[in-house]
């Protein structure tokens, strides 16, 4: 974890294969709070290709929209 502020953000780096930065933003308003995600990284081209970098993205995509499905569900019950 790279910065931590409360109830408003949280930016966590991975290092390895694909380095990464997800952060989550968390916004009140209207009786609730709405989380954002957003995640860069770097894919290494020369490992994969373009079509494969094509394929890690939209697998990528997929797996953060589950992932904050599967948050809401669990937060909203």
């Amino acid at each position: 974890m790279t910065e931590y502020t409360s109830n408003e953000r949280i930016v966590v780096e991975t290092k390895g294969g694909i380095a990464s930065t997800w952060s989550w933003t968390f916004t009140s308003g209207d009786g609730g709070t709405e989380v954002s995600l957003a995640v860069e990284y770097t894919i290494p081209v020369p490992v994969l290709g373009k079509l494969g970098e094509a394929l890690v993205l939209k697998q990528n995509e997929r797996e953060a929209g589950t992932a904050m499905s599967n948050i809401k569900a669990k937060l909203e019950g």
